[in-house]
This record gives structure tokens, C-alpha cells and sequence, in this order.
């Protein structure tokens, strides 16, 4: 049995610009070697919009999402305030302001899908400029000193 591969999608803009030239009396032939597309392609853009009126996509299945853009980006503005909030904590910050009751996973895939992940990072010692001076002068005293001195 033969495998169908899918093609990419053409860009809505592509085919805003196929219904354009369509509109303006343009044969499908025409419009296809212009835009360098078949002329069942170019068809099929036209027939589709003659049905639906509209370029656009449809929508496709698939699981809906448990948080918006903008709720995804409270979540991490949240972690990044204050990075030892633990994710049962988000998910109840969460619940309380979205009314949407989620399971701290859901919070962790969110933050992990931000480049937030469950580590902190060292302590770095600081150094002041006076102390780097004279760390920098003792140990350029030592590098032309041999190993065994």
C-alpha cells in the first residue's frame, strides 16, 4: 500500500495573494506560474474559498491547551520573582486567579518550555576591584616561576 506524504501548508498570505490575482480575472493557469504552484493547487485554494469565503486554516484536533500565552507568561513572571516558589504553589496561584485547576505538572511543563528548570545556580563569590588587583599581581608573580621552586 502507497504512503501519502503531506505537503507543507501554503501560507495564508500565498493564498490571499492567489484569490487577489483570481479576483482581478486571472486564469488559474496564469496565477500558477506566477506564484509557481500546480494548477490544481491554485484550483483548490480558489474552490476552498468559493465554500468557505475566507483564506484561513481550518482548525485542526488535538488537545486543547490548559493555558493561554498570556497565563503561560504570568506563570513565569511569577517564577522569576521569586524562583523558590515550588510548583504545587504556582498551581494553586493558579487556581485561584484563572479558576482553572491544574496539577503542578502542567506548571513545570510550562516553566521547562520557558527555560526554567528545577536548579539554582552557584554562588558566585564577589570579588572587589582592590582584591582582583592584587589577585591578579600575585599570581602573574608566580607563572614564570618554574614548577619545582
Amino acid at each position: 500500500m502507497e504512503q501519502w506524504v503531506r505537503n507543507k501548508d501554503i501560507s495564508v498570505d500565498v493564498r490571499i495573494q492567489v484569490i487577489i490575482r483570481w479576483k482581478t480575472g486571472k486564469s488559474v493557469r496564469c496565477i500558477g506560474q506566477i506564484l509557481k504552484f500546480s494548477k490544481s493547487t491554485v484550483f483548490n485554494i480558489i474552490r476552498r474559498f468559493k465554500k468557505t469565503n475566507s483564506a484561513g486554516t481550518k482548525q485542526r484536533s488535538g488537545r486543547l491547551r490548559a493555558f493561554s500565552e498570556r497565563e503561560e507568561r504570568w506563570i513565569v513572571r511569577q517564577a522569576h520573582i521569586n524562583p523558590k516558589t515550588s510548583a504545587v504553589k504556582l498551581s494553586l496561584k493558579c487556581k485561584s486567579r484563572f479558576r482553572k485547576s491544574v496539577i503542578p505538572e502542567t506548571v513545570r511543563n510550562v516553566l521547562k518550555k520557558h527555560k526554567y528548570h528545577g536548579r539554582v545556580p552557584r554562588r558566585k563569590t564577589y570579588i572587589s576591584k582592590a582584591n582582583r588587583k592584587s589577585r591578579l599581581a600575585f599570581a602573574k608573580m608566580y607563572v614564570k616561576q618554574p614548577t619545582e621552586f
